[in-house]
């Protein structure tokens, strides 16, 4: 099996994704990995042929890994083909999407968009126009023969947009013994921060914080109860951001703890989970914080309609600061609330596993290959590709 992806590693959602592929069927499939980086824990379970491109800016970084990983795929034969999106120039047996961006852009032009230097309107304009066109040509029927779709909204979006015929649902996973409830990690965290016993704790993970949409958590807690601070884990314009919380009167409120490799510690010390994002495949984060017994309330973006089963396990809300600071002032006077829908968030969260993940995958790799097997007859070891 040929896996093509710029980046394979634990950092992103959909460079997770594939480093949890590799854990779990390294011993079922012979992978060769096509990309620009690759774990160092991964490195010893696969052949890596990597292709050496810059990092930024990411136009730059798109065209050369898609004319140097499609020159490096020319030289590897009698393999089925399974790509990270539209990354390259050659037909794939399997493509996986977690992210559409033909979705994305009818989203995001309905949005207004804030001012920003010329660079980074110019940087994102180059990304949309060439993810676009690459989307274009890649997702034919005759270049694209089976679609792993994130979600099932983002399947519709594949089918809608792309006419695809072939499509099956694979969601991501999370890690249920590291991201759960419980511990003396609540209690140890927030004495380090300084929090206090009746302090609330509404919690934001995630970088590209305009598409995430810290700016409308800001205006949020502003309108909340004055209960709560609001904790921001992930990279962004940290300066823009403190002068919106400054602006809002809430600068006291909001604390930026940048990236850290113990977010669960972080999850386990929040009382709620804001996911206020624009657009979504399946996002980890979210499974991360419902996995941790988290309330949740989110904008209904894709594979959170699955997740949430339609308001059980979290509160569903429009993308507008008045609907999430109302869900925040209501889960802030309601404990036992609270407690329940973290509950059963958990309890939704378990169905999503890494290893089921992976074993979706497989069975996509079999039936491509003509070799299907019933779902619980599969083995580690049964196939080799």
């Amino acid at each position: 099996m040929t896996l093509i992806a710029h980046d394979v590693n634990d950092r992103g959602g959909m460079e997770r994704a594939l480093a949890e592929l590799i854990r779990r069927a390294h011993r079922t499939v012979d992978f060769t990995i096509v990309a620009a980086t690759l774990d160092e824990s991964l490195r010893p379970l696969v052949r890596w042929v990597r292709v050496p491109v810059p990092q930024r800016p990411f136009p730059l970084k798109f065209v050369c890994f898609y004319v140097l990983a499609g020159l490096r795929l020319t030289r590897l034969r009698g393999d089925l083909r399974h790509s990270m999106g539209a990354i390259v120039p050659q037909p794939m047996d399997l493509v996986a999407v977690q992210f559409c961006h033909a979705g994305f852009l009818e989203l995001e032009r309905s949005q207004p968009r804030p001012p920003q230097r010329l660079a980074l309107r110019l940087n994102a304009a180059f990304h949309r126009a060439l993810s676009l066109a690459a989307e274009r040509w890649s997702y034919r029927r005759d270049r694209s023969l089976v679609f792993l779709a994130a979600s099932e909204g983002i399947a519709r979006e594949l089918r809608e947009h792309y006419a695809a015929a072939s499509v099956r649902i694979v969601p991501n996973g999370v890690d249920g013994e590291r991201f759960r409830p419980g511990g003396g990690d609540r209690k140890a965290l927030r004495a380090e921060l300084g929090v206090s016993g009746d302090r609330l704790v509404a919690l934001f993970v995630g970088g590209d914080w305009q598409r995430k949409g810290l700016a409308l958590a800001i205006e949020a807690l502003a309108e909340a109860t004055g209960r709560y601070e609001l904790w921001v884990v992930g990279g962004g314009d940290r300066e823009r951001f403190q002068r919106l919380a400054q602006q809002r009167g809430v600068e006291d409120r909001v604390r930026f703890l940048g990236s850290r490799r113990d977010v669960e510690r972080v999850y386990r010390a929040a009382d709620v989970f804001v996911f206020t994002t624009l657009y979504e495949a399946f996002p980890l984060v979210a499974l991360e914080a419902a996995a941790s017994g988290l309330a949740i309330v989110a904008t209904p973006v894709n594979g959170i309609e699955e997740l949430l089963a339609g308001g059980e396990a979290g509160v569903v809300v429009r993308r507008e600061p008045a609907e999430l600071a109302r869900a925040l002032r209501e889960l802030g006077a309601d404990g036992d609330r609270r407690a329940a829908l973290g509950l059963a968030a958990r309890r939704r969260a378990a169905s999503y596993t890494w290893d089921a993940h992976a074993r979706d995958v497989l069975r996509a790799y079999r039936l491509a290959i003509g070799h299907d097997y019933p779902v619980g007859d599969e083995r580690p070891g049964e196939m080799r590709s």
